[in-house]
């Protein structure tokens, strides 16, 4: 996840809501975040375009986040 934070970071805000955290559990059940590590990502509009638990290839992601920072829509 560092890596891609480092090559989209300009393009694109990484928050990182544990479940655990008073803080950030609220956005973690705002996006039925249960399981960890679970990936969402958001268009500019803030609707979800990606959402899934479990682990991910570094290119899965990247392609995704390749089409958010396009502007694709959903699949």
């Amino acid at each position: 996840m560092l890596a891609l934070k480092e090559k989209y970071g300009n393009d694109v805000e990484f928050i990182i809501a544990d479940t655990n955290d008073a803080g950030t559990a609220p956005l973690a059940r705002q996006f039925k975040v249960y399981y960890i590590p679970h990936i969402v990502i958001l268009d500019g509009q803030g609707s979800v375009l990606y959402s899934d638990a479990g682990t991910q290839s570094r290119d899965f992601l990247e392609g995704h986040l390749n089409k958010a920072v396009q502007g694709v829509g959903k699949e």
